[in-house]
């Protein structure tokens, strides 16, 4: 497959597909979204695929997005996340000539989810594996990118399966926010996003103004001096999710509704004017 999606794009994150939680019982309730022409880039975290029980159902999901993404006419192409750290070999996009950055969001936390109930483990495996990959493994993006991956997969024997269960999705949602300094972690982890975003591409993309994310299921639009950081949320409860369109020198972010049992396009949040280079601003 080619790792040049072409305009129109559409790109989505956290569609969280066999989680108990996930708001997409079925791949086919995307499809009135996905209608259209171009490439849908779905930005990490699509299917759980973490621990083994989980894969069996994430990649069927997958596989199922998949055909619903050909059938709308729609190309898709996957990022891995640290929920599918495994779903494709790609960790990142750059499109637009440079000035846009799609990758999930996981790069930017030492430790990967550091408001997880084992954020211990992941700190110290996440220092491992960047220490094991040298001496620039900090100040190189693809290894940065790398070691993220290679957390979530190496910790997939302390993960529980999220794809089944006893608790009801709300409830499993809830009992996210104990034990009490959970909120205080994931209060902090938004906050932190855009900065923490500036200074990834600061270091790494210099060109790119946008920088597409997910990962912290907060959806918003920041801009930091001249860089737009946006997060597109997610498809679970509570803040919703956000869709960005690409075309024609047009990038575009829209609220994502449910009507009717199907997601579709909602109101426009922001538009901008998106060039090569570093020359796009706001219209």
């Amino acid at each position: 497959m080619s790792l040049t999606p072409t305009e129109p794009i559409l790109i989505l994150s956290d569609l969280h597909l066999g989680h108990r939680a996930s708001q997409i019982k079925n791949p086919e309730q995307l499809a009135t979204l996905l209608r259209g022409p171009g490439s849908v880039i779905f930005n990490g975290d699509t299917a759980e695929m973490r621990t083994p029980e989980d894969r069996q159902v994430g990649r069927k999901l997958a596989a199922d997005l998949a055909r619903v993404c050909h059938h709308a006419g729609r190309k898709p192409f996957f990022v891995n996340g640290n929920h599918d750290p495994t779903v494709s070999g790609t960790n990142h996009l750059d499109l637009v000539g440079g000035s846009v950055l799609v990758t999930h969001g996981d790069i930017l936390f030492l430790g990967v989810a550091p408001w997880s109930r084992d954020a211990h483990h992941y700190l110290k495996k996440h220092r491992q594996i960047l220490d094991g990959l040298g001496p620039d493994a900090y100040s190189d993006f693809e290894k940065r990118l790398l070691a993220t991956k290679r957390t979530s997969i190496e910790l997939q024997m302390i993960e529980r399966p999220l794809t089944r269960g006893r608790l009801p999705a709300l409830r499993h949602v809830v009992r996210q926010f104990w034990p009490p300094w959970r909120p205080l972690m994931i209060a902090k982890a938004w906050y932190e996003l855009p900065r923490l975003a500036v200074d990834l591409v600061q270091a790494f993309r210099p060109d790119a103004t946008f920088t597409i994310v997910g990962h912290t299921h907060y959806p918003g639009v920041w801009r930091v001096g001249r860089r737009v950081i946006i997060n597109t949320g997610g498809f679970v409860p509570f803040f919703g999710a956000l869709a960005v369109m690409i075309e024609s020198g047009r990038l575009e972010v829209r609220d994502v509704k449910l009507r009717n049992g199907q997601f579709a396009l909602g109101t426009l949040r922001k538009k901008f004017v998106v060039e090569p280079a570093s020359s796009s601003a706001d219209v």
